[in-house]
């Protein structure tokens, strides 16, 4: 019985992997990883000459605790499970230990990068601060994977409640815990409140232990959140290319239809899909909010001109390049095919709503300039902006929907 929960385990690893490298041969490729390249290395850059005016007096000890708390509050339990398992492996629950516990330790393997990049990131400004060396990461890391190793745990004791309100107030306490210990070692306190928060943390986790020894999984809520998990996946992989897994949600909002108004003809055809599809799927009204949101944030809070007009250019190819998959999302329907339209239509519809969106969105990234009264610098990225939006509707959009038809036909 062993040797088959063993191959049950390698089996989905396998599986798993195979199903990630699936997609990010096309999230890795294209143009994205360098923009991404270029994108990271400018904001490295502008935080670098940020750190160098920091002065003893800032509380990098505070913010790195909250960021860091609550990365290790996070600790979802990758488990891998499936639908059907809620039926097939039930039967099998008393003897699942051992495969639960790897589902911990590989998601402590997965999630322990995050945790080493994010502290990578942090420790210029702790070390501006404080004073102390880079010698330091490795202890501090150290002590970091510790605390995530807890939690994971504690979240996996937790996951044999159903209520949804015992996994917030859960999650909440951990980050409270987790939060103030690293807080205690990076402000350098007494040790002794070091070791009651740990005494603290260690009955937590006992107490929760021995809580739930007589509870039973709960597989309907294990399953929901490994599709929940996976969903995400395959939401930012459908920005590349095609997913068949994922599930789009539609909403009505019926107080966008003034967008919609369109007339009958042939020639408003795809115009009208488009549109429709564009402002009732969250997949894609949803992306296009959040990085025209966090775009104009970002030019609002900086006074680089130069880091504005940047920011802009950089967060208008994101936003056009994810779009993109918008244009096959008609092309397995029949009632679409039997259109008595040209698909050179369907190409020209599809650049010109592009181009408006990406000119709608230049004009929201020069607002912030202007409402700084910046008048010549929000002039000159609405331009920038407006010329980029044509260059990437009639050169690039062009080759990249000749090749997505090759790839259909």
């Amino acid at each position: 019985m062993m040797s088959k929960v063993e191959n049950i385990w390698k089996r989905r690893i396998v599986e798993y992997n195979q199903e990630l490298q699936k997609y990010l041969k096309y999230m890795f490729n294209d143009h994205l990883l360098f923009v991404l390249i270029f994108a990271l290395g400018g904001a490295a850059y502008t935080y670098n000459q940020w750190v160098k005016t920091l002065d003893p007096a800032f509380p990098a000890p505070l913010i790195m605790a909250v960021i860091l708390g609550l990365l290790l509050a996070w600790s979802p339990v990758y488990t891998f499970l499936r639908e059907a398992d809620a039926v097939f492996l039930l039967p099998l629950e008393g003897r699942l230990s051992s495969y639960f516990t790897k589902c911990i330790w590989i998601s402590f393997m997965f999630q322990s990068y995050i945790q080493l990049l994010v502290l990578a990131a942090l420790m210029p400004m702790y070390v501006a601060v404080s004073g102390v060396n880079f010698g330091s990461f490795f202890p501090l890391l150290g002590l970091l994977l510790g605390i995530k190793v807890w939690n994971l745990y504690v979240r996996w004791f937790m996951l044999r409640f159903q209520e949804r309100e015992v996994h917030w107030i859960d999650s909440f306490m951990r980050f409270l815990l987790s939060g103030t210990f690293l807080f205690l070692v990076l402000s350098k306190a007494d040790l002794w409140m070091g070791i009651i928060l740990a005494l603290i943390m260690v009955g937590y986790a006992f107490y929760f232990f021995q809580s739930t020894k007589g509870k039973n999984l709960k597989w309907d809520l294990l399953i929901n959140l490994e599709e929940q998990r996976m969903l995400i996946f395959y939401r930012i992989a459908n920005m590349f290319t095609d997913v068949p897994k994922l599930k789009g949600k539609v909403h009505r909002r019926k107080w966008l239809d003034g967008l919609l108004k369109t007339s009958f003809s042939q020639g408003d055809t795809y115009r009208y899909l488009y549109l429709r599809s564009m402002i009732r799927t969250s997949e894609y009204s949803g992306l296009y909010i959040r990085l025209t949101v966090i775009g104009s944030l970002l030019i609002y809070s900086n006074s680089s001109f130069l880091f504005s007009l940047l920011t802009a250019l950089v967060f208008l190819y994101l936003t056009a390049f994810q779009l993109v998959p918008l244009f096959k999302r008609f092309d397995y329907k029949i009632w679409v095919l039997i259109y008595p339209v040209s698909r050179e239509l369907k190409k020209s519809t599809f650049q010109e709503i592009i181009n408006q969106v990406m000119m709608v969105q230049s004009a929201m990234f020069s607002l912030p300039l202007l409402i700084k009264g910046a008048w010549m610098e929000g002039l000159i990225t609405l331009l920038a902006g407006l010329s980029f939006s044509m260059l990437f509707s009639r050169f690039y959009l062009v080759k990249r929907l000749k090749k997505m038809d090759e790839t259909l036909f």
